[in-house]
């Protein structure tokens, strides 16, 4: 049994820093993809719009 504390008590501090670095490389990823998902949205956007004004105007043009 006193090798599993002992193992423990040397073992604790990496997987601590591990954890912690997950988190901190969890947070950047998500800071960046969050501007990266605000450009796409309204790049999506102005395409919708686009698509909405070809829409438009060919139905415009079979109606004739």
């Amino acid at each position: 049994m006193e090798s599993w504390t002992s193992l423990l008590y040397n073992w604790a501090p990496v997987l601590l820093m591990i954890a912690f670095w997950f988190y901190i490389m969890r947070k950047v990823t998500f800071g960046r993809q969050g501007k990266y998902l605000d450009r796409s949205t309204a790049f999506m956007d102005r395409q919708e719009q686009l698509l909405e004004r070809i829409a438009i105007a060919l139905e415009k043009r079979n109606s004739r």
